[in-house]
């Protein structure tokens, strides 16, 4: 007795049966976006690649031991964030959080002996 109209079937089924096939057309349609963009950020590296590869000598690249050096006060330049300010810093590096006073370790910078460190990612690159 609670159906309508009888035949055994629901009277919400149509409707029921066109949010189905809503969702899963957008699902579709969202699976080729994220295909296309893919494809076009796959192709864009393949481009820089071909325009910039990667030097083979390795003798022109010049050495550096990142490991020795020595640490020298910089009182300019650093430090590059004020952590009261920096929301995002996790608890480890967050040592005003946790009652440090002092703010002059903020200065202090590692110095390799034979070479400097740069300060962009674009040395990875």
């Amino acid at each position: 007795m609670d159906q309508i109209g009888g035949g055994g079937h629901h009277a919400y089924s149509p409707i029921l049966k066109y949010n189905l096939q809503c969702i899963v057309g957008a699902f579709l349609v969202a699976c080729v976006l994220v295909a296309y963009h893919m494809t076009s950020d796959i192709e864009e590296v393949l481009i820089e690649q071909k325009l910039h590869p990667l030097k083979r000598n390795v003798s022109s690249i010049p050495k550096c031991n990142f490991f020795s050096g020595k640490w020298i006060y910089d009182n300019i330049s650093y430090p590059l964030y004020r952590e009261k300010e920096c929301t995002f810093l996790v608890d480890d590096f967050a040592c005003q959080k946790f009652g440090r006073k002092d703010i002059l370790y903020q200065h202090w910078i590692w110095k390799p002996k034979d070479c400097d460190l740069p300060r962009s990612l674009s040395f990875f690159k």
